[in-house]
């Protein structure tokens, strides 16, 4: 099993090194850092935007512009955000499979239908995992190109801890849109899951019960959602583990028993 998960693994890391839907994601990676930052530097400079909707918004966000304004910012969009785009990478990894008639010549292979899938999403874990480095990365780039105040050193610790486990709470969301690419035979389905669960984590946090719900729990964490920032009560840490063993045992499941008809 361990020998065909290696070999599975790098075969998918090549397909992914060599699509265009790569560079595509390193490149949304970056245009949300841009855009993050542009953001702070319009808050720094509010005289420079005539009067209009935009304005109102920055105006309205009740952002000051320092470190610490500009961390929880970065964390906010990343949970909303980090959100989309993995659940678009999961469904390109696993419906593309479907889409382009590749799925029989895959499961053709002498390999563990188990280690496809486990490959799979390891593979786009870690693919996931680089984008949002990258989004780490540039948003400290940024915050010391705009000479942001009130850096000090007790704040990396703390960025880095929450930016990681708001990461890892989106990571688990993965499984489950897997799940529905592969049964949904392409990646449209899924991506239409995940429009569908961003929609139902807005209503069930305005609600109150997005605890409960695990594709609001990442947002509540990094606090885009009102509520106790930062902390994970045990319903969504209950929550997020049944998500993503019924996730991951569901894909493992159908890739394994299905009829493959594509």
């Amino acid at each position: 099993m361990l020998k065909d998960i290696f070999v599975t693994l790098s075969i998918e890391i090549t397909k992914i090194r060599k699509t265009m839907i790569f560079w595509i994601s390193i490149a949304a990676s970056c245009f949300m850092s841009f855009i993050l930052g542009l953001m702070m530097w319009l808050v720094m400079n509010p005289d420079l935007l005539p009067p209009g909707i935009l304005k109102t918004k920055v105006d309205l966000a009740a952002i000051n512009a320092d470190w610490p304004s500009y961390i929880g910012f970065v964390e906010m969009a990343v949970a909303a955000l980090g959100i989309v785009l993995f659940g678009f990478a999961v469904s390109w990894i696993f419906g593309r499979e479907y889409h382009d008639r590749t799925v029989k010549d895959l499961l053709a292979l002498p390999v563990s239908r188990t280690a496809i899938v486990i490959s799979k999403l390891i593979a786009v874990s870690l693919w996931c995992l680089l984008l949002n480095a990258i989004v780490f990365v540039l948003s400290l780039v940024t915050g010391a190109l705009l000479q942001l105040p009130l850096w000090s050193a007790g704040l990396f610790p703390g960025y880095l801890t929450v930016f990681a486990v708001t990461t890892l709470l989106c990571l688990l969301l993965c499984p489950p849109v897997a799940f529905v690419a592969s049964a949904g035979k392409g990646y449209l389905p899924s991506i239409g899951f995940v429009v569908l669960c961003m929609g139902l984590a807005n209503l069930f946090g305005n609600i109150g019960l997005g605890s409960f719900f695990p594709w609001t729990v990442p947002m509540i964490y990094a606090g885009a959602i009102g509520g106790v920032t930062n902390q994970l009560p045990i319903e969504s840490i209950i929550a997020m583990g049944i998500t993503f063993i019924a996730g991951t045992v569901g894909t493992v499941y159908y890739w394994k028993y299905a009829d493959q008809c594509r």
